[in-house]
């Protein structure tokens, strides 16, 4: 009886889902597979039917439906959500909501979108704004399958080499004459293994594994196949030249696509932009240029916290981006066209707010069918968009503008060996962030912790795209001179850093002339060296500290001159300037912030 009562109540669950109908604020997709058969395969296409509801721009009807083939699309979207996506295969080309003719379509369920289904639908906007070669349309509507309310979908243009969408010339399959080789290409690079891939080591055969799966042409002549590897590792080679004023890279892509690219990748903060889902396109003939895009998926958009570049701080390898995001030719393009592109920002920002409008009543009830996704409070969805995309483009706008403002000077950022701090790189470091009151670059940090390992920590100025410059130490001590200008010195090798962790940190940096002054107060409690029964602390206006006996003591600036040198026998109080201080013993040093 228990058993029959939990099958009732799991099957009265189901028939509650099933019961949802559409809002009817949307068109309604109707699609009904032969014999109701589910769709399980994203290999095989199922026969089915279709019809849209859409007022007067309606297409078939439930009484003469049009035929059509679908099958499941998509990887971790297929993989990782029961609403799955769809590719449908119409039997004749159909202006589908108005978009172009075509019998290929994508219903992209957003299931992983939590973000008012604003992901995929900005990052096209974006594109189509920076006026890339094509991107693809889509459009929202409510789906009804074999009778059953899917929910909230959008119809999609996919991306194929057509006249309407990648207009390269077809290449044909198994195509051996030299200059056929050379074109139309549709390659995408892609984080997934496949059968119809070549691969490459990024970075001259030493990094990372890139993969390229062809869609157009798919199945390779020997003679297609040696043509695409060379060119990708042509490009590959030209792209990791050290010499950064080398334009031999822009020998195989196109710079202004690829510029439009990138930004729409930044402004929408797609971290696995130049990972996965990255597809770019050849004409054919021998000095034509790869161009990057179309764009597609933006999954991975505003993902994480805090602001950075694309190619830093992201869960994905990036390939080549961050490589040639050190090229001088290319900053400068990036700068130009984010120029043209500012004054649209305000634009898009209202199309967000319209789009969450116009959705708003199907994202409620996509929600009811699918509680476990979807976005019920779309206004509250729209905010959430709407505060990530606005700090992004103002932080990108610091960056990439020619304003002279102190937040536009230096990107500075904290580094070390301590995990809070990140592996000696900048892509991993803490940031500082610019104080427009304090005309200083700020930071605090709670706790700092495993700086016992002799290293120590260090300030860096990212200037420029190309490199990094050391503002303090070498990787052992901070220096600091009497007026707490940054400089870099050799390393002391009697002064040792043995300071297993800091707490409340506050960290400020600014520029006075060419020197940069750094201040770092407010430490409340230093933890000593494990082991050690010499007590002591910084205090306002000295060094307090207490031993168990005679113990000889020297104190260190942090520029490696002696500040104090003294014998303390039990307590004693040492007046010292604010700063910082190495202060050590026979066995053991400590460092010690005084306020």
């Amino acid at each position: 009886m228990k058993r029959f009562i939990l099958s009732l109540i799991a099957a009265v669950a189901v028939l509650a889902v099933r019961a949802v109908s559409p809002s009817g604020s949307l068109p309604v997709l109707y699609i009904n597979t032969e014999g109701n058969a589910p769709v399980t395969s994203k290999e095989d296409y199922l026969s089915a039917t279709y019809y849209l509801v859409n007022g007067d721009a309606s297409i078939g009807s439930a009484a003469e439906p049009l035929v059509t083939q679908i099958k499941g699309r998509g990887n971790y979207t297929w993989t990782g959500f029961n609403k799955k996506p769809y590719r449908l295969k119409l039997d004749s080309k159909q202006p589908l909501l108005g978009m172009k003719k075509s019998k290929h379509f994508g219903l992209l369920a957003a299931a992983d979108d939590n973000l008012g289904f604003l992901r995929n639908t900005v990052g096209f906007e974006v594109s189509r704004r920076l006026g890339m070669d094509w991107t693809p349309a889509q459009e929202p509507v409510e789906l009804v399958l074999n009778g059953d309310y899917r929910g909230l979908y959008f119809l999609t243009e996919l991306v194929r080499v057509d006249p309407d969408r990648v207009a390269v010339t077809e290449q044909p399959d198994g195509e051996t004459a030299p200059d056929a080789v050379t074109g139309g290409w549709l390659v995408e690079i892609d984080n997934y293994d496949d059968t119809y891939q070549v691969t490459i080591h990024e970075n001259c055969g030493s990094g990372e594994l890139m993969r390229f799966t062809h869609k157009s042409p798919e199945a390779l002549s020997t003679e297609q196949r040696d043509y695409l590897i060379g060119l990708v590792t042509a490009a590959d080679a030209a792209i990791y030249s050290s010499d950064k004023s080398s334009a031999a890279w822009l020998d195989y892509i196109d710079l202004d696509e690829l510029v439009k690219f990138y930004i729409t990748q930044e402004v929408t903060d797609n971290g696995e932009s130049f990972h996965g889902s990255c597809y770019w396109h050849k004409e054919r003939g021998t000095d034509t240029k790869m161009r990057f895009g179309p764009v597609w998926d933006f999954g991975n958009s505003f993902q994480r916290d805090g602001n950075n570049f694309i190619y830093r701080n992201t869960y994905f390898h990036q390939h080549w981006i961050g490589e040639i995001a050190s090229y001088p030719a290319f900053q400068e393009a990036v700068k130009a066209k984010w120029a043209e592109f500012k004054p649209q920002i305000a634009e898009i920002e209202q199309f967000i707010t319209n789009f969450a409008t116009e959705i708003a009543s199907a994202a409620a009830t996509d929600a009811r069918r699918w509680p476990e996704y979807g976005n019920a409070d779309m206004a509250q969805a729209k905010s959430r968009y709407l505060e990530r995309f606005r700090s992004k483009v103002n932080w990108l706008d610091a960056r990439w503008s020619d304003t002279e403002n102190p937040s536009t000077l230096s990107n500075l950022y904290m580094v070390g060996a301590s995990s809070v701090l990140g592996s000696w790189q900048p892509a991993d470091a803490p940031e500082l962030f610019f104080n427009a009151e304090s005309q200083s670059f700020h930071r605090h940090f709670d706790r700092i912790s495993q700086l016992n390992e002799g290293r120590g920590f260090k300030i860096i100025d990212r200037r420029s795209w190309s490199g990094c410059t050391e503002m303090c130490s070498n990787g052992s001590l901070l220096n600091l001179n009497e007026d707490y200008v940054v400089s870099t010195v050799t390393n002391d090798p009697n002064i040792e850093l043995a300071v297993a962790e800091i707490f409340n940190v506050d960290v400020d940096v600014r520029r006075v002339g060419n020197d940069w002054v750094l201040r770092i107060s407010d430490s409340s409690g230093v933890e000593s060296a494990a082991g050690d029964a010499i007590a002591m602390h910084g205090s306002r206006g000295c060094i307090s500290v207490t031993t168990p006996c005679p113990t000889r003591l020297c104190v260190f600036t942090a520029s490696g001159s002696c500040a104090a040198s003294l014998t303390v026998d039990g307590s004693a109080q040492i007046p010292l300037p604010q700063g910082f201080y190495i202060v050590t013993t026979p066995t053991s040093s400590h460092k010690l912030t005084v306020h």
